[in-house]
């Protein structure tokens, strides 16, 4: 996407959040892919999804915030203000499909992975972080149920859990895909909803991940695709044989390991009984990581492309981590609010949708910005800041005046950029000591009666 696409986008921005990078026209193509039928009312699905979108970028993060800011857009508009009341925008938000939210934030990250500039890639070639994190919930009968607490906490103390895997693009930061699924149990793991999102990978692209998914069986399945994939070493291999060694990495045969429990024998039979990898060592003793050297595992046999490259590549998997961090922090997904798993499943995509549109802005602002500036350079805090700050003047902005608001907001988005600090250790620990105060070790319906108040004064 160019800057004069964004530009113009915003140019016919009517007010709403994010109405300029969403426009309306891309909503309802997702609407009418999935053969959404709705009214012509105030909370249609277009505008509920604008307001959503408000909602989990506001510091707030309530209904009544993103009601608000609708009746401010109706008055300033000239049309009637709606009732403060939330429930017909909470009704609008169950009406609308997971379906729509998904789509629409799987498209916006592809659409902007298509126009990235070859120098954002590596060896002109699209990689993306695979990773997993978890994300809690209110403690309700519907939410424990599709995502139970840890099974060693007691009931009524803990929270739901549900555990969630991501697709992140190396370059531009934007989530491309999300599989979720409860914290625990049979077929929860991180590798098996890596597996679930094998249709956003594309022939050629790179999958760098940690050492959870240096799995054989895995690597097989995506070397089937034509995905490289680029993994820690999680363990020595039992039979694996160096048939080539040579400074750009040593080149193995990794022997079928033993079949694994839950795979049948027809299914065991159906991969190879060994397959050539090369394993290179890196060393990052001078750069303060925490593992001093190690060893990474990768797909990718061609010369041309050194160890150096192969390590360079996995040590910037680091990344992926930062940007769950920006999802889960500065985005505050890390605690949802919605009380049914699907308002859940909601909630988490429309984050993402968010999400990916602040990387959009950021990839056009870091291309304004000159040859010398990446998405992965810009604060993405200090993006959403500037976005949310310039919103109320875009809305109030004649359309003749929004380009010039426009060109400042990208400028100023470029401007705050991530800090270069080689060699920066913080230990893990907080400094600030938390308020004193009692856990609650007890239901909270216990803990209210009478006989177990004093505890709690």
């Amino acid at each position: 996407m160019t800057t004069l696409e964004v530009r113009t986008r915003f140019a016919r921005d009517q007010g709403l959040p994010f109405a300029e990078s969403l426009s309306q026209a891309s909503i309802l193509e997702v609407l009418n892919e999935h053969k959404v039928e709705y009214r012509d009312r105030l909370f249609n699905p277009v505008t509920t999804i604008w307001g959503f979108l408000s909602q989990v970028l506001s510091e707030d993060h309530s209904c009544r915030d993103a009601v608000s800011r609708v009746i401010a857009h109706r008055a300033a508009a000239g049309l009637e203000p709606c009732s403060p009341n939330t429930a017909s925008y909470c009704d609008a938000r169950s009406r609308l499909p997971t379906a729509v939210l998904r789509s629409l934030a799987r498209s916006t990250a592809g659409q902007l992975q298509q126009v990235i500039p070859q120098a954002w890639l590596w060896n002109g070639r699209n990689v993306f972080i695979a990773d997993g994190t978890h994300v809690s919930m209110p403690d309700t009968k519907e939410n424990q149920e599709a995502y139970p607490q840890p099974v060693v906490q007691q009931q009524g103390i803990g929270f739901p859990l549900a555990r969630l895997a991501v697709l992140l693009s190396l370059a531009t930061g934007a989530c491309c895909d999300l599989a979720i699924a409860p914290y625990a149990g049979k077929g929860t793991g991180e590798t098996t909803l890596l597996r679930q999102m094998y249709g956003s990978l594309s022939p050629g692209d790179v999958v760098v991940a940690d050492a959870l998914f240096d799995n054989y069986f895995l690597i097989w399945e995506l070397r089937k695709l034509r995905i490289d994939v680029v993994a820690r070493v999680q363990a020595e291999r039992v039979g694996t044989v160096t048939v080539q060694s040579r400074p750009a990495g040593d080149v193995i045969v990794w022997q079928r390991p033993n079949k694994p429990r839950g795979m049948t024998g027809e299914q065991y039979r159906r991969y190879p009984e060994s397959q050539t990898l090369r394993r290179v060592s890196v060393d990052a003793r001078a750069k303060d990581n925490r593992a001093e050297q190690f060893e990474v595992v990768t797909t990718i046999l061609d010369e041309s492309i050194d160890g150096g490259q192969i390590g360079g590549l996995y040590e910037r998997r680091w990344e992926g981590e930062v940007d769950i961090r920006s999802i889960k922090s500065v985005m505050k997904m890390d605690v949802l609010r919605c009380k049914t798993p699907e308002m859940v499943r909601k909630e988490i995509w429309a984050h993402l949708l968010a999400y990916n549109l602040l990387r959009t802005v950021m990839a056009v602002a870091a291309a304004a910005a000159g040859s010398d500036a990446e998405p992965r350079k810009i604060s993405f805090k200090g993006a959403k800041q500037t976005l949310t700050a310039f919103a109320p003047k875009l809305e109030a902005a004649r359309p003749e005046d929004r380009a010039r608001l426009v060109d400042a907001m990208l400028k100023a988005v470029g401007y705050h950029r991530v800090g270069n600090r080689p060699g920066r250790w913080e230990p893990r620990a907080r400094k600030r000591r938390p308020k004193p105060g009692t856990r609650l070790m007890q239901p909270r319906a216990v803990a209210k009666l009478p006989q177990n108040r004093p505890k709690y004064f």
